[in-house]
């Protein structure tokens, strides 16, 4: 390899994400399985041959001219219907006991019993057939919000504020240091990979923090290579801009863009070095005091509370006086 391609930073991680995907994809070949119904899991055995009876008697009571087949056949019916009752009762009682989070548990299940279905209005017979007609719509209005949003900022204000720069310059007179982005270590990205939510939802490349937390002893040494090579050379690789944008359905028309909104599945990879780099923009940030004291959403140790705090705590500071 040249010279000028061991420090290129996007040759270094297309590397290291070819040979790691070639190894999951070795690993975890896709195979197809046999469609199968889940079962409930209020379902036990007892139930399950209680409905094989239940469809015995229905097939005698069909076949019989005694009435005395149908009254025992309905009868049986109305005592199984009661004892799934029960069985159900039984299970979610058992799951909200459990839960640690009992409000959310109630509500999923109370969705998974109300199949989670929403009434929706379709006046708008917009065709959403043709996938990629209907990918470049959402892409064409998703892509348009932001502008949009700009437009009527600037209408509204039109201060100098809308200009960062300007308004940074104008309140702090001194010259700020420069900005060094001290290197990662091995112990700090595999502290920031475990602190990661255990989810299977993943990026383009189809690796999902699981994955990522089980391959992290393997792959700590190249990460942490490449990483201090973006954070040295300003260069982020371009596999690590993707994402794959979904829209979530919110509520009313199912027609009508305005009631999606996108959701970004990012890369695994991308997650860690963007927590390593925000660690170090913020302790730049907070020790520069660039932050104001009254701003205490998205900041350590500040939370609605303390913002309810200093205006309680100022408002009686005033009547005091």
């Amino acid at each position: 390899m040249k010279t000028g391609k061991k420090n290129n930073v996007n040759v270094i991680f297309n590397n290291f994400l070819n040979t790691y995907l070639r190894t999951f994809n070795a690993s975890f070949p896709i195979v197809k399985s046999k469609g199968f119904t889940k079962s409930n899991p209020w379902i036990t055995t007892g139930i399950r041959i209680s409905c094989i009876t239940k469809c015995k008697l229905y097939v005698t009571y069909r076949n019989s001219m005694d009435p005395n087949y149908k009254a025992y056949y309905k009868k049986y019916c109305k005592i199984l219907s009661s004892v799934i009752r029960a069985a159900k009762k039984m299970h979610f009682d058992s799951l909200i006991q459990k839960s640690t989070n009992k409000v959310k548990t109630t509500w999923n299940i109370v969705k998974s019993i109300t199949n989670n279905k929403t009434i929706t209005n379709k006046t708008n017979t917009r065709d959403f057939n043709n996938n990629q007609k209907t990918a470049n719509a959402f892409n064409l209005y998703f892509s348009s919000v932001a502008e949009k949003l700009i437009k009527n900022s600037l209408k509204k204000n039109c201060s100098n504020h809308n200009d960062p720069l300007t308004y940074l310059r104008q309140n702090f007179k001194q010259p700020s240091s420069a900005i060094r982005l001290k290197n990662t270590t091995t112990h700090e990205i595999n502290k920031i990979i475990h602190s990661m939510k255990l989810k299977d939802s993943h990026g383009y490349d189809e690796i999902s923090t699981r994955i990522l937390k089980m391959s992290a002893p393997y792959i700590l040494s190249p990460l942490t290579y490449i990483f201090n090579k973006i954070l040295s050379t300003g260069v982020f690789p371009d596999r690590l801009k993707f994402s794959e944008v979904k829209p979530l359905y919110k509520k009313g028309n199912t027609s009508d863009f305005s009631n999606y909104r996108p959701i970004s599945l990012l890369t695994s990879f991308s997650k860690v070095i963007e927590k390593i780099i925000h660690k170090r923009l913020y302790h730049y940030l907070d020790q520069q005091k660039v932050f104001v004291n009254e701003q205490y959403g998205f900041r350590q140790k500040t939370s609605t509370e303390t913002a309810a705090f200093s205006l309680l705590n100022t408002i009686l500071l005033s009547l005091d006086k």
